[in-house]
This record gives structure tokens, sequence and C-alpha cells, in this order.
């Protein structure tokens, strides 16, 4: 009964998923649509992809079936529990700024509530003078904050920076939330390090990029803390979700050797008319006509990390790479995200039913939403995908790694809620694949003694 309940749920989560967004687009453009779009968005495709599932499924069971046949016919040994072997660093804040969330609070209520999702632009069109999609967040166009940060970045010897409208936008809302984190933080400044470690968007030049730390620095030592005592340290190369899994892995491993508050800051904004025309061009851009396209966004997430041994939810992740691109293919293949789950599980010691929910940084796009509703069908059957099963890539639109710490600040909301574990996907990159699990404070230490 409960495996028809799922599948029931699943079928009815994609054909709405794709009759929402193709009849949301087809009347915010005023188009009508003609038979072919009938049958190939509202049918075909939807069709196209369940069958996918299926077929994924059945290959991913074939395998298992004979492993548990020679599983039974083995005697039976008892198998000691996996110490945690994963470094874990203690997650002692989070702070958002998105279109649907100025805190935690009201963009974990927007998302449940299933309210996070893109609006027409009031400005930016398509090369058919439509307007497009987006995410756009009302406080990033914030003249009084630029009419301070501006004159600060230039008498600072920063004018070779020539940032756009959509720096500037990014940059706001960064400062936003690094002046809450930091304002956050106060108590324990006093001989803390605070160690800044901004994501800039892929594109951003390196003297953009060293403008951006100097001012996110300045906004830190405004906030109240002591300007010897912030630090910026720059992001590795690559692209954003990447470098966000690089650094958490670094930034766990790190030997403490006095005390360091770092805060892992993500920003980006793609709400700019030059992006949107060359994304046109590229054929990337989410439309009527290509509902599998891209939704430009913005929005900041930051995350307040300390060592361990901090009175906080822990986070431990693993990560990986695709052998070939996600938008090489329209079929989800939840693979990686299967392996990087089982070893994590596995190395911290947590059994799979002990895992309350899922967030992953999946954005509309049917690959992307059915690879995330694979790994919860498979390895989290327990799981109600209509309720215990997110994702904030709705909430963000094309962000960079936005998305992901911003399903990793939900997930340690959930934590101190004391719902229990939760597993965090990062599955919105064509390549990187990521998986983290966020407990409540103290979890992780009683695995380990245990």
């Amino acid at each position: 009964m409960g495996t028809w309940i799922r599948g029931g749920i699943l079928t009815m989560l994609t054909f709405g998923a794709f009759w929402g967004g193709a009849i949301f687009t087809w009347r915010g453009t005023d188009r009508a649509p003609t038979t072919s779009d009938l049958v190939t968005y509202l049918f075909a495709l939807p069709l196209a992809v369940l069958a996918g599932v299926l077929l994924v499924r059945r290959l991913a069971r074939t395998e298992p079936a004979s492993a548990s046949a020679a599983a039974a016919a083995a005697p039976a040994t008892p198998v000691p529990v996996a110490a945690a072997r994963l470094p874990a660093l203690a997650l002692v804040d989070a702070a958002v700024r998105l279109r649907h969330g100025d805190s935690i609070d009201e963009l974990a209520a927007t998302i449940a509530a299933q309210r996070a999702r893109p609006d027409l632009d009031p400005e930016l069109v398509d090369d058919a003078g439509y307007p497009v999609m987006t995410v756009r967040v009302p406080s990033a166009a914030d003249a009084a904050w630029r009419a301070g940060a501006e004159p600060w970045l230039a008498a600072q010897g920063h004018p070779d920076a020539r940032f756009g409208e959509a720096h500037w936008r990014a940059l706001a809302l960064a400062s936003s939330v690094v002046d809450e984190l930091a304002g956050a933080a106060l108590d324990a400044a006093d001989g803390t390090l605070l160690r800044i470690a901004p994501l800039a968007p892929a594109d951003w030049t390196a003297a953009q990029r060293t403008a951006a730390g100097a001012w996110l620095a300045h906004v830190a030592a405004q906030a109240g803390w002591d300007a010897d005592k912030v630090t910026v340290s720059p992001a590795p190369p690559g692209e954003p979700v990447a470098a966000a899994s690089a650094l958490l892995s670094v930034l766990a491993g790190q030997a403490v050797t006095e005390p360091v508050l770092t805060l892992l800051l993500a920003f980006d904004s793609r709400i700019d008319q030059a992006r949107v025309d060359r994304m046109a061009a590229e054929g990337t851009l989410f439309t009527a006509a290509h509902p599998q396209g891209l939704v430009p966004g913005e929005g900041a997430a930051g995350l307040l990390l300390a060592d361990a041994a901090h009175a906080a939810p822990t986070l431990q992740a693993a990560s990986t790479t695709r052998g070939a691109s996600a938008d090489a293919t329209p079929r989800a293949d939840a693979t990686d995200l299967r392996r990087l789950a089982e070893r994590l599980l596995a190395e911290t010691a947590v059994d799979a039913s002990a895992v309350s929910a899922l967030f992953a940084d999946a954005d509309h796009r049917s690959n992307r939403v059915l690879e995330a509703m694979a790994l919860a069908h498979d390895d989290l059957p327990h799981l109600d995908a209509g309720i215990d099963v997110r994702t904030t890539g709705p909430a963000c639109g094309q962000s960079g790694a936005v998305a992901f710490l911003a399903a990793l600040a939900l997930a340690r909301h959930q934590a101190v809620e004391g719902a229990g574990a939760v597993l965090c996907v990062a599955n919105n990159d064509p390549i990187h694949r990521s998986v983290a699990l966020v407990r409540p404070a103290g979890a992780a230490a009683a695995a380990t003694v245990g």
C-alpha cells in the first residue's frame, strides 16, 4: 500500500509541476498554446519523465535483489557500527536574504506552504519583448546603502572594480547577511577571529572579489567587531557550489589553534537585462517554449561555522563529481547522490530511518527534482515526498551557491527545533554533487562515543 501511495504522490507531483509551470507561463506571457504545446507539455513530457524514473528504479533493483539472495544464504554475523570518520563543523547561526524570506523562519514557512516560485519580472524581457520569469529581491535595490558603499570603495582604492547593477544588487544582499550574522556573534567577539569566506559569482573578476571582500570586512567592523579580528579568506576557484563543498571539507579538517568563527557567504544576482539577453542567445533561458531553461535569480545566504566543540547543530558533508553533465540528458540519475548519502550515513553511524527530512537545492527542472525524489524514494522511503522533501531552488532562481547554503540553513533550523537529522543535497549544478548531514547539538559526539 505504501508503494502505491508514494507512486501516486510522485505521479501527481510530476504532472502538477509540468502543468503548473506551463499554464502559469502561458498566462503570464499572454500566449495561447497550440495543440502541439498542450500534448507535449501536459502529457508527453510528464509521461516520459515518469517512464524514465520507473526504468531507473527497475534497473537499480536488479543488482540489490541478487545481492540480498546471496546475503540470505550466508551465516549471520554481527556487523559493527562504523565510527564517525568524517570531521564535523558546528552550525552556529545562519541568515538569508531571498525573495521569499528575509529570515530563516519566513523562508521555511513559505517553502512549506509551497509558495516559493518565480514571478514575471517588472523590467526584464526576452528577445520577443515578453516579461521573463525571475526571482527578484526587492531589498537588493537599496539606494541608501549604495550611496554609502560606492564612495567608501572608491576611497579605499577600489575604483577598478567596475561594478554593474547586478554586482551592486548581489553585494547589497551579502552586506545585509554579514551585518546580521556578525552582529549576532558579538558575544563571542572577545579574543575570537571572524573569518569571512565569500563565495562570489564565478564570473566576477579578481578586482571585484577583492573589493567585495574589503567591503564585507568593513561591514563586520561596523557591526562591532575589531577590524584586526576580521579577515577575508578567498574561496577556491571554480563554481560557487563546488567551492562551498571544498571549503566545508577544509574547514572541518583544520586543527583548531585559536577561537575562530567562519562566515561562509554565498551571494549572486542575475537580475540584469544583459544577462537575460545572453541566456536567451545561448538557449538557456526559461520560456514557454523552453520550460527546462534557467530562471534568473538573486539572493544571499550565510552560515556561521565553528569547530564541533560548540553547542550547536553539527554538519558533516561529502561530495563528488558526475561523469557527465546532468544538462546533457533529461533522465534523472541519483546514483552519485545515493553513494554519497550511503557513505555519509555509514561513516556517521546514523540509520537512514533517523533522517527526518531531505532538503535539496534543485530548481524547477524535472531531472533535478526527480533526482532528489529518487534518493528519497529509494533510500529514505519513510519520508513523505509532499511534506518532508523540500527544494530551495525555486526560491532562489539561478544564483550560484545561494540555494545550497539556504538548504543548509533550513536544515539547521529544523535541527534546532528538535526534529532530528536532516540530509541536504546539492544537485542543481550540472557536474557537482554534495550531500550533507545536519544533526542537533551533541548528536555527532554521542554517535562517536557510542
